[in-house]
């Protein structure tokens, strides 16, 4: 890593005039809920690639992503590094309009990698006549990219500076955290002015399995240890590593008052004169600054829901032989999230999260907003890991009054929710959502009317998200499944040969219905078969599917649906779960042979 003169990360950045930042505002409607959870999540899944499929279902599952929110974007070229032309045309704006075309603009706040998309973006194209200077490059991440779409939107050179996040907390003696918003738009210091300020989008990467990567086992299993982390206050000690060289001098200035602020929060922290930590077996939080390290042989353990920063230059470079010790290593030993940059930082301190990533994450702020809370420049960053994990939050207990355990509803009916007592902040309100789409909104003691009428036959499931009072906005949820009759059809779905599926190359799915409307079966909110007569049935290819648990499920092809308009179907059938067990790595695509058989 190379060195340079630095601004510290309170140093004021350039304005942006109003007219700009009118021009770069994403086109998301104005309601939102911020603290992190499923519902706020778009998960992109590349289907060319079984990793990315398995990595997303196991994903789905432990997160309960609703299938509204999951996407399938088929990326079959190269992995590592794309343009700015073919990020901004081929993923960015594309998936921008899926999400308003879905119902969800106002809804998502996250946009998620599952892993097998490029992990590098270069943007030089998009400025043939510029002359970029060092610590200045156009090369930065896809989830720095993401994160500064607006940026990205209106080619704006801007990007690629020190101070373009103004989600960023200045340090001020005293950190404030709170809860993001994708509708909220900011101004330099942290200022909300939602009419004039820039958007943001938080982004991550669940896993990179390319070069450098994890496996998918791997990966699996730290987003399994993450999701158990969820509200466990863990008694882990986060360790800040200081020394005289380039990669200590920029941040660790910070150490001290970060200590202070974890022990208000009730989190042990410990400076230590030291490269890097050995024999620590209670690492919740790892803040280094060295070109190599050997995890292993340092005994460290890093506790589920921790998260590993190192401030060297190609700490999220990928490729093989690249002769740093990449971030997917902290993942490989048990962290929840790690980051590095795709490209030579310099060590310019803006472009690393300052030591305040782990204050905010104590706070109780989900992984994805903790980070970015602590960033002034992340264009160059790859965070990779579950932007959800959210260790220290105190997560509200909701349970649901109303007749959703009755074996068919019809009409109106009402839902009446409330959380427990021992909830230590006040509920804000609590948001309905029909099927992954949220529909109402209502205050603490009062009630949901459902018209059931306005949905389709069938099972839907519901969601009761509650927000609390807290400057963090954390989430808690009840989930529930209703079935809804008000017609006489229906339509049932069923797996012939669950049994052999371990050495199966197609599922063998079954349909049955009263009516004769083409039958879609959908995984997530694609379509992967149609039986043509409403009874038959169809065989899935597995390699259509990825490994891990999935869930079908059958919709006649018809009008369609109120609560999601870009899906058909007039009946829903009962949802099918089945697990297909983890194959080689493969990444081939095969599609459905579908149709009517004996």
């Amino acid at each position: 890593m190379r060195t340079s003169s630095c601004r510290p990360w309170n140093s004021p950045p350039a304005v942006l005039t109003s007219a700009l930042a009118l021009l770069l505002a994403m086109l998301l409607a104005p309601r939102s809920l911020a603290g992190g959870g499923p519902e706020n999540v778009f998960l992109l899944v590349n289907p060319t690639s079984q990793d990315s499929m398995t990595v997303a279902n196991h994903y789905v599952d432990l997160r309960k992503i609703p299938p509204s929110n999951v996407h399938y974007l088929d990326w079959d070229q190269e992995k590592p590094g794309i343009s700015g032309k073919a990020f901004r045309e081929k993923i960015l704006l594309p998936v921008m309009k899926e999400i308003e075309q879905r119902g969800l603009a106002g809804q998502i706040d996250y946009l998620i990698y599952s892993c097998d998309f490029p992990w590098k973006v270069n943007f030089a194209s998009d400025f043939p006549d510029e002359k970029f200077t060092p610590g200045y490059q156009p090369q930065g991440s896809i989830t720095g990219s993401t994160y500064l779409g607006a940026f990205v939107k209106a080619k704006r050179k801007e990007m690629f500076g020190l101070n373009t996040n103004f989600y960023f907390v200045p340090n001020s003696g005293i950190t404030i955290s709170r809860g993001f918003h994708a509708k909220n738009r900011w101004l330099p210091g942290g200022k909300r002015a939602d009419l004039q300020g820039i958007p943001y989008l938080l982004s991550m990467m669940l896993g990179v399995t390319y070069g450098h990567g994890n496996s998918v086992e791997e990966i699996i299993r730290y987003l399994q240890s993450a999701r158990e982390a969820d509200a466990t206050h863990p008694r882990g000690t986060v360790y800040f590593l200081k020394h005289s060289g380039p990669r200590s001098t920029p941040r660790h200035h910070l150490f001290p008052e970060a200590v202070r602020e974890l022990g208000l929060a009730g989190v042990k922290a410990e400076i230590i004169k030291s490269r890097f930590p050995q024999g620590k077996k209670n690492v919740i939080g790892l803040t280094v600054g060295v070109p190599t390290f050997d995890m292993a042989a340092s005994g460290c353990r890093m506790l589920p829901g921790s998260i590993g920063d190192n401030l060297t230059s190609t700490g999220g470079v990928m490729h093989v032989g690249a002769g740093q010790t990449p971030l997917t290593d902290f993942l490989r030993y048990g962290a929840a999230g790690a980051c590095g940059t795709v490209h030579e930082p310099l060590n310019y301190p803006q472009k690393f999260p300052s030591p305040f990533l782990h204050v905010h994450y104590a706070h109780g702020c989900s992984l994805a907003e903790a980070f970015y809370q602590s960033i002034h420049g992340p264009f160059q960053q790859l965070l990779v890991g579950d932007p959800l994990c959210q260790p220290w939050a105190n997560i509200p207990e909701v349970k649901v009054a109303g007749p959703t355990k009755k074996r068919f509803v019809s009409g109106s009916i009402t839902l009446t929710p409330a959380v427990s007592l021992k909830n230590p902040s006040p509920v804000r309100h609590y948001d309905l959502f029909v099927d992954g789409i949220r529909r109402k909104r209502c205050r603490p003691g009062g009630s949901f009317r459902l018209d059931t009428t306005k949905l389709s036959d069938g099972l839907h499931e519901l969601r009761v998200v509650a927000l609390d009072k807290s400057p963090i906005e954390t989430q808690g949820r009840w989930i529930g499944q209703l079935s809804v009759k008000n017609g006489h059809d229906a339509v049932q779905l069923s797996i012939k040969n669950q049994s052999q599926l371990v050495s199966a190359d197609y599922v063998v799915v079954k349909v049955a219905s009263t009516q004769k409307n083409p039958v879609l079966i959908m995984h997530n909110h694609r379509e992967l078969a149609k039986v043509p007569g409403g009874n038959g049935s169809a065989r899935i290819a597995v390699d259509l599917l990825g490994s891990g648990p999935i869930t079908l499920q059958a919709r006649v092809e018809g009008t369609a649906s109120l609560t999601s308009p870009s899906l058909k179907g007039g009946l829903f059938s009962k949802p099918v779960r089945l697990v297909l067990p983890l194959r080689k790595a493969e990444s081939r695509k095969r599609k459905a042979e579908s149709g009517t058989t004996p």
